[in-house]
């Protein structure tokens, strides 16, 4: 879809401070947002109404996703961040997503057909299933998840423990950003959105971070295990 590939480069950041983060994440946005064109695509529309879009944690993605799918009804979930204005038509919901622990705090909202957690739920300190329980009740039956997340276990991190270096950053103190308390792989995925009752739709390990690197990237498809950078997962609330 060329709109998908001229929006992403199209994105700018407010500061100059942000273009290094923009950069590392272009390929990785593209690639989301190929995937959630196809999810939206796949979903049945009611008469009347646009899909409903959940973006968890405000971002730039927030503004690509708007930008190529103006027909969705698109609102945010977490945090707000001072350094993405604020959307007319995008309504953001204030809640902390390691409140998810107490299903009473959980946000009253509208059910919605796709709901986007990328690399978000290695910034929490509650337990995921407990913040995937809550987004699978904000799905409507038949509505997909769209998980993407670092793989804890890519070659760069086995080789730096080879040489005695721990390749996890320390927490923060900064409660806003604290950095990733937990990383999961895509077994511990698997076995999570089972235990909330999420249907596993299908995944892929990939190198989407940063600029290309052919030889790096011939070597995570060549070595045995699943040694890329980034997992993206798609789990489907069941009709039951």
């Amino acid at each position: 879809m060329p709109r998908i590939a001229e929006a992403v480069r199209a994105l700018t950041a407010p500061g100059a401070d942000a273009a290094p983060y923009l950069d590392y994440h272009r390929r990785r946005y593209e690639y989301l947002l190929h995937l959630l064109e196809r999810v939206l695509r796949g979903q049945t529309r009611r008469d009347g109404e646009p899909l409903r879009v959940l973006d968890v944690g405000m971002s730039y993605q927030t503004h690509l996703v708007r930008a190529v799918f103006p027909d969705v009804t698109l609102a945010t979930l977490g945090f707000y961040d001072h350094r993405f204005e604020r959307m007319e038509d995008v309504e953001h919901t204030a809640f902390n997503l390691n409140e998810a622990a107490d299903e009473d705090r959980w946000p009253s909202l509208e059910p919605f057909d796709a709901i986007l957690l990328a690399e978000v739920i290695e910034h929490l300190y509650v337990p995921p299933t407990r913040v995937l329980g809550m987004l699978r009740h904000l799905l409507r039956p038949g509505g997909m998840l769209l998980i993407q997340t670092p793989n804890p276990v890519n070659l760069a991190r086995r080789l730096a423990l080879l040489r005695g270096k721990s390749p996890f950053e320390i927490i923060r103190d900064d409660p806003s950003n604290p950095g990733h308390y937990c990383e999961y792989t895509v077994e511990d995925l698997i076995y999570l959105a089972g235990m909330a009752d999420l249907e596993v739709v299908e995944y892929s390990v990939k190198n989407y971070f940063g600029a290309r690197m052919p030889l790096y990237n011939l070597a995570c498809a060549l070595l045995p295990g699943r040694m890329a950078e980034g997992i993206t997962i798609l789990l489907r609330r069941g009709y039951a």
